[in-house]
């Protein structure tokens, strides 16, 4: 009980953080005229700036050593995750415009904007590096896969797969920050400084990001068709039971396993809604996709939470 309740004083900060973004979109502080900048200074500053302070003051060699073990983990899940997905789309006989948004929103997650604050109330800086893990494989696969299934969907694409929106600032950072760890670099403590002052924007920009989008979006707008329901039940039962499977194959336990099973259980990605609306695919599916699983994320990860804690 001590664990659901702790669960649920972290999950009620980030949801009353959440709520103040949607006050600020529904006040009118907060624009879509704004959502640029927001995402440029997560993104491109605090991300960087994350990355150098978790680099180098909570990696270990053992853990980069680790790394490639710790990769394949997520891999595996959001793999049979897409591959279920792909069948269960047959079965339910999904329209070609919302079939590749099907896949994305059954099989990735919102690894960032929602993911990483949720981690890092759970379980503290620790989580930071395994989101970090979780994140290099979600944004490969998106990019990738998740593209080329948007494209298919589209009105006259053929698909093809965008490989420079891979080089993004966090996998850029980390592909500079390791190397510089491994070969001793020890950077100034007024850049450590700097990079924990920059990186605490990451939090509460994310969360008021994700309230203004859920304002903007309108909850009453959502309508659950069977499409939905399937994300639903796919995004919060099936892919965190086959992240616990693969974590108890694997023998991943500890802050590692509690953080790649509520990763696997975040909510729509907000880049497949852009995506979707560049393309010619169903956006306005994948907006409600995302504003449904963001709200029902937060009741659902203080019962993953509690379930986590009986194994």
């Amino acid at each position: 009980m001590d664990t659901l309740f702790t669960s649920l004083s972290s999950v009620l900060v980030i949801v009353l953080m959440v709520a103040v973004g949607y006050l600020f979109g529904r006040k009118g502080w907060m624009k879509a005229e704004h959502k640029g900048l927001i995402i440029k200074l997560i993104i491109n500053v605090g991300m960087p700036a994350l990355c150098f302070n978790n680099v180098f003051s909570n990696f270990t060699r053992e853990s980069i050593a680790s790394m490639g073990y710790y990769l394949l983990l997520p891999l595996g899940s959001m793999l049979i995750s897409i591959a279920f997905s792909i069948l269960l789309c047959r079965l339910l006989k999904i329209e070609k415009r919302r079939e590749g948004g099907f896949v994305v929103m059954c099989s990735l997650s919102n690894t960032i904007f929602v993911g990483l604050p949720m981690c890092k109330g759970l379980f503290g800086d620790e989580a930071v590096m395994y989101v970090m893990f979780f994140y290099i494989v979600n944004t490969t696969l998106f990019w990738t896969l998740g593209n080329y299934l948007l494209m298919r969907s589209g009105e006259g694409n053929g698909g093809h797969v965008e490989l420079k929106k891979l080089l993004t600032p966090p996998l850029i950072s980390i592909a500079v920050f390791i190397p510089l760890f491994l070969i001793g670099f020890e950077p100034p403590k007024l850049l450590l400084s700097l990079s924990s002052y920059l990186s605490g924007i990451v939090t509460p920009l994310a969360l008021l990001y994700v309230g203004f989008l859920l304002c903007e979006g309108g909850i009453r707008n959502i309508r659950i068709d069977r499409g939905l329901s399937a994300v639903m039940v796919i995004r919060f039962l099936i892919a965190p039971a086959i992240t616990l499977g693969l974590c108890a194959l694997m023998g991943v336990g500890g802050i590692a396993r509690e953080t790649f099973v509520i990763e696997s259980a975040m909510p729509v990605m907000t880049q497949a809604v852009v995506v979707a609306g560049n393309v010619g695919a169903d956006e306005k599916h994948l907006a409600e996709g995302m504003s449904l699983t963001t709200l029902a994320c937060f009741v659902v990860v203080p019962l993953l939470m509690f379930v986590i804690s009986l194994l």
